[in-house]
């Protein structure tokens, strides 16, 4: 079960806080009576991204296929009327790149 502590008290606590992440137990810091940060064993750490990354991936399969599957329902004109605003969007946005640099 996750502890919720002042900032202040991790400050003076920190080497006991970090052993109390180590042991498995998840640390949120509070900052003005709001929770800003978790301290968390490395470990676990590494688990949230690995999951987090995977949750991405998965959502851009899904996205994928959906528009693979919107894209098979297309004329040729379609895709290429298609292919003809993408060309220009990625024009006008090296455009503005350049203007905004100079």
């Amino acid at each position: 079960m996750p502890v919720s502590l002042k900032s202040s008290e991790v400050q003076q606590n920190f080497g006991l806080i970090m052993e109390r992440a180590l042991t498995g137990s998840e640390v949120i810091v509070e900052r003005y009576g709001a929770p800003k940060v978790a301290i968390v064993a490395f470990a676990r750490y590494q688990a949230l991204l690995a999951a987090e990354r995977e949750l991405l991936l998965t959502q851009l399969r899904q996205a994928a296929a959906e528009s693979a599957a919107r894209a098979a329902e297309l004329s040729d004109e379609e895709v290429e009327a298609l292919i003809e605003e993408a060309r220009e969007a990625v024009a006008r946005e090296t455009a503005e790149r350049k203007t905004s640099r100079e």
